[in-house]
């Protein structure tokens, strides 16, 4: 029994002390130095273009400044004879034909004229001025047109500049001398006109030529070209001794239908951003 107990108590404490006898062998330990992860190292290049980028990135941005800052290309429209018609127009308003009309009549393209120029970036103006009834009132005649638009006209150009300065007119020729067809189109035909009668008269020749010559470009033979006066009977100036920059256009003529002046007036508006539009911005 005693022998029995005693080999009892010798296994119960084998198992005891095996634990701690397993914990001081080698191959369990565990390193006395904790093991570190491995750190995350980023990995830096060298962006040895950087100063040329940042070239290239300032330059466009002073492209895109001077783009916003540009001034606009700046167009006046006069309407010496404001009342000037087309017979058309006239007979689908009022039934009647007639070449000059208080109400239809070539002011009234005033609108049509502004939108075709503002589609190739034209901002334009208008000297708001009936000019035929400024004539009744102060009871003149006809020829004086100019000389009471004048003081109307030098105070604008006076408070504001223009790159462009366009008196619009109705030719009194008739349908075959003002209308062209092109790409089964027909269109108003224009002249320019420029008064020799005074010491500049060659720069508003000058512009006239230019516009001129884009139009016909643009649609062979629409522009009859430029026409100089001066002598007896004809104003000789038009009020183009104000500014160099201005043109007087014969607008179509009598005949020609509110349709052929509005392709005609798209084509004065593109004719003018060719001219002189990327003349000025080059």
């Amino acid at each position: 029994m005693l022998k029995k107990l005693q080999w009892s108590f010798g296994l119960l404490l084998f198992f005891f002390v095996l634990p701690v006898i397993a914990g001081q062998l080698p191959f369990n330990k565990q390193a006395s130095t904790p093991i570190k992860e491995p750190e995350d190292k980023q990995v830096v290049f060298a962006a040895t273009n950087l100063p040329e980028q940042s070239a290239l990135e300032q330059t466009k941005e002073q492209e895109q400044t001077n783009e916003q800052t540009k001034d606009p290309f700046k167009v006046l429209l006069v309407f010496t004879h404001s009342q000037e018609a087309y017979q058309p127009m006239v007979k689908v308003v009022s039934g009647k034909a007639a070449v000059y009309d208080e109400k239809t009549n070539i002011f009234n393209l005033k609108d049509t004229i502004s939108k075709h120029f503002s589609m190739n970036g034209i901002q334009t103006d208008v000297l708001d001025v009936d000019v035929m009834k400024e004539l009744k009132l102060q009871k003149k005649l006809f020829p004086d047109a100019y000389n009471v638009v004048r003081p109307y006209l030098t105070k604008r150009l006076e408070e504001q500049s223009y790159d462009l300065v366009i008196d619009l007119h109705r030719d009194s020729a008739k349908r075959n001398a003002t209308t062209i067809t092109h790409n089964n189109e027909s269109y108003a035909r224009i002249a320019i006109v420029v008064g020799a009668e005074h010491k500049n008269y060659r720069w508003n020749t000058a512009y006239a030529e230019s516009l001129s010559a884009s139009m016909n470009e643009i649609v062979p033979k629409i522009s009859r070209g430029v026409i100089s006066k001066s002598g007896d009977n004809v104003d000789g100036r038009y009020n183009q001794d104000l500014t160099k920059e201005m043109i007087l256009i014969e607008l179509g003529g009598i005949d020609n239908t509110e349709e052929e002046l509005n392709r005609t007036i798209a084509i004065i508006g593109k004719a003018i951003a060719k001219s002189f539009i990327t003349e000025k911005q080059s």
